[in-house]
């Protein structure tokens, strides 16, 4: 059969030409604000992800616009394209694993006699078949263990599920320009958003390069307020400076598997990018250079690896702070730290070892962290400082994993640098058991201690607060005639338990669940509960209830329905419902079209701060991937 030149979709990823992505639109509107939100009640999302594969060549782009965008915050809009051997290798995957099963599935038997008939030399035949089945084993290790394509490349070849092109293209690095989001070690570089160049090669799985260039944010002056009903307090300042980031990681190994890499990361404000009128109107202008090494080594292949890092930081916490001159200093040094009085460094590691037994059902994780008082990664946002962590968790399969049993431990403290007057110490752990019998109803239960302390110079303000939580599931699904049906029951408990003991509190929950499923297209979910709360100065009770249905007509159209109630003797009642409809049209797009509605009866707080209110949202979602 002649090769075509144009394909729509992975399915038809032979084709010289494949065009293949997602796009999803969304629409939602409503008749009030929420309560102490920004988000608008109105606004409109559009994302567009299309790949073109051209001979090979995957091309790609993600695009993204929504109405929230505006000029008091950051971007929300995003527009990149790509470069992306990953494509092609998850394309290659969806072939190479099609033709596994399709083997698997035929008479191997006749196809093999076949082989060794059309053979002209027997001896040859023989060869050739053993020849094949190897390379179909080559698959099933590829499937079961996972790994580069480029390493299963010569029997991905033999079978022709691979071209010489396509070979080719698997040993290009990967590409991104425009907003993208950048990884590379959670001490550098990690949950960025980037708006420039992003250049990631990993050729063969032992030389490793990444390159990043680009900013991170906008110089910008926020509005910033607190919204109480209609009224909005203001308070205008200096949010962002313009921030660029450069980064590079280098070393060798495979990104995902064995490696020793080294990274730098340098990010500076621009402080000319908004002007400065009082130093205390916003976060100053800084400049962060972090350096680190790491490493990841499997000492058994699948079963057990030990990953490490070291990193440390230097920053300018403010650009515009008085400079220093030192005799006692190097002058390179001084200049790479812009001579700032504002400067200070720190450092910072990460190790963890994981192991993972398949046959025995055996999984083990453990790791310590320990970032420092002083380090900063202004490329990882909402990092956590001055903390210590140890973490530690077990999880044991037996008989068929038909029973489990699971703990863990986590141990946190703070200053680590003795300045503050307390330190806070935290400590939480559990043990959780599981028992799934095959035709039996399954039983989960859990019990996590968790507990909070501080030591202080000052005893008036040392306190210890604990907090236990029980959680116990069960359920069972079975048939009633020809009608499928499921049970749920769940139970759980929290106490606190406070140093001052005006907080105690505790809070105890039992839910039951029903799922009927008829022979006709219709599903019914029902359940209901109640929740006890009590605390040193108040107690009460919450009665729920919740009701949901859906029924689909020719698995092309369906409609669903829902009502939850909420029901508070002290603090007031809540109503909610929706409707609902679900469409396919062909493999044009997906419609999912939502109606809700709650009224809320508060008889604590006034509306202004909250209390009761009417709300309704209708939210249109129209999607497909193709």
């Amino acid at each position: 059969m002649a090769q075509s030149w144009f394909g729509l979709g992975s399915g038809a990823s032979d084709a010289n030409i494949v065009l293949t992505g997602s796009y999803r639109l969304l629409g939602q509107t409503s008749n009030r604000q929420g309560t102490f939100q920004q988000k608008p009640p109105d606004f409109a999302r559009a994302e567009f992800t299309p790949t073109l594969l051209v001979f090979g060549i995957p091309l790609s782009a993600t695009v993204l616009f929504s109405t929230e965008q505006g000029s008091t915050r950051q971007n929300i809009n995003a527009v990149s394209l790509s470069l992306d051997p990953e494509v092609l290798q998850r394309i290659v995957e969806q072939r190479a694993y099609r033709a596994l099963d399709e083997f698997l599935v035929s008479d191997s038997g006749s196809a093999l006699q076949q082989i060794r008939e059309d053979a002209s030399n027997v001896q040859d035949g023989v060869t050739q078949v053993q020849g094949r089945l190897a390379d179909y084993q080559r698959l099933q290790e590829l499937r079961e263990r996972g790994g580069a394509i480029t390493d299963y490349a010569d029997a991905l070849e033999n079978l022709g599920i691979l071209s010489g092109r396509e070979a080719i293209m698997l040993w290009m690095p990967k590409i991104g320009y425009g907003t993208v989001f950048p990884s590379m070690t959670q001490l550098t570089l990690q949950g960025s958003r980037v708006n420039g160049l992003d250049v990631e090669w990993n050729p063969g799985r032992t030389f490793y390069l990444h390159f990043v260039r680009g900013t991170t944010q906008r110089p910008l002056v926020r509005t910033d307020g607190v919204r109480i009903d209609t009224t909005l307090y203001t308070l205008t300042d200096i949010a962002d400076y313009g921030r660029q980031i450069t980064a590079a990681r280098v070393g060798v190994g495979s990104r995902d598997g064995e490696h020793f890499t080294v990274s730098g990361v340098y990010t500076t404000d621009d402080p000319a990018s908004l002007p400065r009128v009082d130093s205390l109107a916003g976060a100053p202008p800084q400049r962060n250079i972090v350096g680190s090494m790491d490493f990841r080594i499997e000492p058994i292949r699948n079963v057990w690896s030990i990953n490490a890092e070291l990193a440390g930081s230097v920053t300018v916490g403010d650009l515009l702070a008085p400079r220093i001159t030192t005799n006692a200093v190097p002058a390179a040094l001084l200049k790479l730290i812009d001579s700032s009085s504002s400067t200070y460094a720190d450092w910072s590691a990460f190790a963890s070892t994981n192991l993972s037994i398949v046959e025995s059902g055996t999984r083990f994780s453990a790791s310590i962290r320990r970032i420092g008082t002083g380090y900063r990664a202004l490329g990882v946002p909402n990092m956590r400082v001055d903390v210590v962590r140890y973490d530690a968790r077990i999880d044991q399969g037996l008989f068929k994993r038909q029973f489990t049993i699971g703990v863990f431990i986590r141990r946190d403290h703070d200053n680590l640098v003795p300045l503050k007057r307390a330190t806070t110490l935290t400590t939480s752990m559990g043990a959780s058991i599981g028992i799934v019998p095959r035709s039996l109803p399954y039983l989960r239960v859990s019990y996590m201690p968790y507990v909070q302390e501080s030591n202080t110079t000052d005893s008036l303000f040392a306190y210890a607060n604990r907090t236990q939580m029980w959680n116990a599931t069960s359920g069972y699904s079975y048939r009633i005639g020809d009608m499928g049906a499921s049970t749920q029951l769940a139970y759980a408990l929290q106490q606190s338990v406070t140093t001052a003991q005006m907080s105690d509190y505790s809070v105890q929950s039992i839910n039951m669940y029903q799922s009927l499923s008829f022979v006709f297209p219709l599903n019914i979910t029902f359940g209901g509960g109640i929740i006890e709360q009590r605390s040193e100065s108040a107690s009460t009770a919450v009665v729920t209830g919740d009701v949901s249905g859906s029924y689909s007509i020719d698995d092309v159209l369906s409609v669903n329905a829902g009502l939850t109630l909420a029901l508070d003797q002290q603090a007031g009642d809540r109503i909610g419902y929706s409707v609902g409809v679900t469409a396919r049209i062909g493999d044009i797009a997906d419609i999912d079209l939502r109606a809700e509605r709650s009224v809320f009866d508060e008889r604590m707080l006034p509306p202004v701060l909250g209390g009761s209110y009417r709300e309704g949202i209708i939210r249109l979602v129209v999607s497909k991937s193709w």
